[in-house]
C-alpha cells in the first residue's frame, strides 16, 4: 500500500502556522507558548549532533536568546504527520549567525500539531 502526500491543504498551513508560532515564541522568549508545541517524546538533534529530550531542549533554549529565521519550507502531510523541511537562519544578538537545512516531524493530536523531532544540519559557507 503507497500512502500519498499532502502539500497543499489546510494541514499544510496549520503546520506553517505552528512553525511561525513556534520561532516568534524562541524570539519573544513566550515559554508559555513554546512548551506545549514540544511533544513529550521530542527528539532534538542540533547542528553539532548533539541530541536533546524534551526537558533539555526547553533548558536550554532559554539560555540561547535568538532570532530564527526560516526559508524554502515545504510540508508533506501523511494523515497526522507531517515532516517540514528547509532552511533555518539562527541570529543570536551578539554572535554570527548560523544557516542549515532542517528536517521536523510534526503529529497533531487533540490540542494540535505538536513537534516530535527535530534535526539540523549546517550549511558550509562557500
Amino acid at each position: 500500500m503507497t500512502t500519498l502526500a499532502t502539500t497543499t491543504g489546510a494541514a499544510v498551513d496549520e503546520v506553517l502556522k505552528a512553525e511561525a508560532e513556534r520561532c516568534r515564541a524562541i524570539y519573544e522568549q513566550d515559554w508559555a507558548v513554546l512548551e506545549p508545541m514540544m511533544s513529550d517524546d521530542l527528539t532534538y538533534v542540533h547542528m553539532p549532533g548533539r541530541m536533546e529530550d524534551k526537558a533539555a531542549y526547553l533548558a536550554g533554549v532559554k539560555g540561547r536568546p535568538r532570532k530564527v529565521e526560516r526559508q524554502d519550507l515545504k510540508v508533506r502531510v501523511y494523515g497526522n504527520t507531517a515532516v517540514m523541511t528547509g532552511i533555518m537562519i539562527n541570529r543570536p544578538p551578539n554572535a554570527e549567525s548560523v544557516t542549515a537545512r532542517v528536517t521536523q516531524t510534526w503529529v497533531k493530536d487533540g490540542s494540535g500539531w505538536k513537534m516530535v523531532a527535530f534535526q539540523a544540519s549546517r550549511i558550509q559557507e562557500g
